[in-house]
C-alpha cells in the first residue's frame, strides 16, 4: 500500500475540540493557535509557539501531552508527515489578504519556481523512451483519482487526438480490474499519482510492472521513487502558494509529452488529427 500518515493520525483541530476539560489561560491561548493554524505544529519549535501564542515553553510541553501526544518531538513529526503527505490544513500559507498584488504575485512566483525546478530534473533519458513507447502501444490506458483524476482526464483527451486505443481508467460503473484484464507489454499506462493517493494507485503500478506493461507515472516532487512502482517516472514540483497543491508544472509536463507525441513520424502519418479536424466540420460540432 502506499505509505501515508500513520492510522493512528488525527488531526490536532480534532484532539484540540475533544478536550473536556478548562484550560489554563497559557494553554488556551495554544489551543485557540493551534486550532487556527495547525501548519504551525510543522514549521515552527515550542519555543517559537510559545512566543506567538503568548506563552510559556512549559505550557507547550503541557498542552502537547494533554492532546496525546508522547511529546512536541512526535507531534512535530505527525504534523510535518501531514506535510508531505498533501493534508491542506498542514500546508503554510503567507499572511496575506488573498486579492492584492501581493499576493498575486507570490501566486505567480510559486508557479514559476515550480516549473522552474520540474523542468530542470526532466532528462531526455526519461521523456523520449516514454513518448517512443507511447507512440507504439496498442492501447493506452491513463489512470487518476481523486486531484490526479482531472489531469488524467486531460491527457486521455490530447492523447485520443493522436491515438485509436486510448482509455481513461477506470470506466464510469467499472472495477479497475475489470479495465485492466486486458493489458500486456504491448500496451502502456500513464499513471498520475499526485499526493493524496488512494492505496489502490500503488497496487496497479505494482500489478502493471509485474505484467510486463511498460507505466510512465508522473507524481509529486515530495513522494519518494519506491513509493509508485514505474518503468520511468516525472516529479512534478506541486507545492502551492498557500494550502492546496498547484499542477501548473504537471500540466505542463502533459503538455510536453503529447506535443513531443505529435511530432513522431509515425503519428503524423496516422492522420488521427486531421480525420478529427475534418469530422468536426463535418458535424459543425465547433
Amino acid at each position: 500500500m502506499t505509505p501515508k500518515p500513520a492510522k493512528r493520525f488525527r488531526p490536532i483541530d480534532e484532539r484540540i475540540e475533544a478536550l473536556t476539560e478548562p484550560l489554563p489561560d497559557s494553554e488556551r491561548k495554544l489551543a485557540e493557535l493551534l486550532a487556527a493554524q495547525p501548519a504551525l505544529l510543522a514549521t515552527h519549535s515550542a519555543t517559537e509557539l510559545a512566543q506567538i501564542a503568548a506563552s510559556s515553553k512549559a505550557a507547550v510541553t503541557r498542552f502537547i501531552q494533554r492532546l496525546g501526544y508522547e511529546s512536541f518531538a512526535a507531534a512535530r513529526r505527525e504534523a510535518r508527515e501531514a506535510q508531505r503527505w498533501g493534508a491542506p490544513a498542514f500546508q503554510a500559507a503567507p499572511d496575506l489578504p488573498a486579492a492584492t498584488e501581493e499576493a498575486f504575485g507570490e501566486h505567480l512566483r510559486r508557479d514559476l519556481q515550480n516549473l522552474a525546478l520540474t523542468f530542470e530534473r526532466l532528462a531526455a533519458g526519461v521523456v523520449e523512451p516514454a513518448v517512443a513507447t507511447l507512440a507504439r502501444a496498442r492501447r493506452i490506458g491513463v489512470v487518476g483519482y481523486r486531484n490526479s483524476h482531472a489531469l488524467a482526464q486531460y491527457f486521455a483527451r490530447q492523447l485520443v487526438l493522436l491515438k485509436d486505443q486510448v482509455v481513461l481508467l477506470p470506466q464510469p460503473g467499472q472495477t479497475v480490474g475489470e479495465d485492466l484484464a486486458g493489458f500486456g507489454p504491448d500496451d502502456m499506462l500513464v499513471i498520475l499519482a499526485f499526493r493524496r493517493r488512494v492505496p489502490i494507485v500503488a497496487e496497479i503500478a505494482r500489478h502493471a510492472r509485474k505484467a510486463g506493461i511498460p507505466v510512465l507515472v508522473l507524481n509529486d516532487a515530495a513522494t519518494p521513487p519506491k513509493e509508485v512502482d514505474a518503468t520511468w517516472r516525472i516529479a512534478c514540483e506541486t507545492r502551492g502558494s498557500a494550502q492546496f497543491d498547484s499542477y501548473a508544472a504537471a500540466m505542463s509536463v502533459l503538455n510536453l509529452l503529447v506535443s513531443a507525441l505529435a511530432r513522431l513520424p509515425e503519428i503524423q502519418a496516422g492522420n488521427r488529427l486531421r480525420e478529427a479536424e475534418r469530422l468536426h466540420e463535418v458535424f459543425e460540432e465547433l
